[in-house]
């Protein structure tokens, strides 16, 4: 009789206990919150400057000085450099970009690359050739235009977005052209 009395009081208090009769209860309380001015979704900035022995044919790029987004030491820094355009769009230029480094072959069998490397406090810039770097011509050594775009790491596993081709990151990022600041290197 005992495992009978048992057996229907664990029917019962199941059955009970499963009731959606009652009201919902109060709210609980709010989750943290983000830190202010911590950017988690990354950012986009442009940068142009001179490639010159005075700066050692290197443009430095201080991320607390362009950006108030920390950058942590998990986030993928990446470097595209505008190469020219393609026509137009709403009467502005669509420019091209490639993703760094990019080599350029010169006459002779020399070459000349365009390459970086990163922290989380800065980006580096510079040129690396098999020939004396004073000797390239002004379309490889002024005014030149790199975008740089900073991603949290989670965005660069998670979306699969392949981070070579430029306009599948910014639609990724879902950042318009017109959003980009354009920074100078002094």
């Amino acid at each position: 009789m005992k495992p009978i009395y048992f057996l229907l009081s664990f029917v019962l208090i199941a059955f009970t206990s499963c009731s959606d009769d009652g009201e919902i209860g109060p709210q609980g309380p709010q989750g943290p919150q983000g830190e202010p001015g911590v950017n988690i979704a990354g950012t986009v900035f442009d940068v142009q400057g001179d490639f010159t022995d005075a700066n050692e044919y290197t443009l430095f790029v201080d991320f607390a000085e362009f950006t108030d987004v920390e950058v942590l030491e998990s986030d993928v820094v990446l470097v595209y450099l505008r190469v020219g355009t393609d026509g137009e769009a709403g009467g502005e230029p669509v420019y091209v970009w490639r993703l760094l480094p990019q080599t350029y072959y010169l006459e002779g069998g020399e070459t000349m690359q365009y390459n970086y490397d990163y922290t989380f406090f800065d980006a580096t810039v510079f040129l690396d050739a098999s020939v004396d770097l004073a000797t390239l011509g002004p379309e490889f050594t002024d005014d030149q235009v790199f975008r740089i775009a900073i991603l949290p790491a989670d965005f660069a596993q998670d979306t699969g977005v392949d981070v070579s081709n430029y306009e599948a990151v910014m639609s990724a990022l879902d950042i318009q052209e017109s959003e980009i600041p354009q920074l100078e290197l002094k």
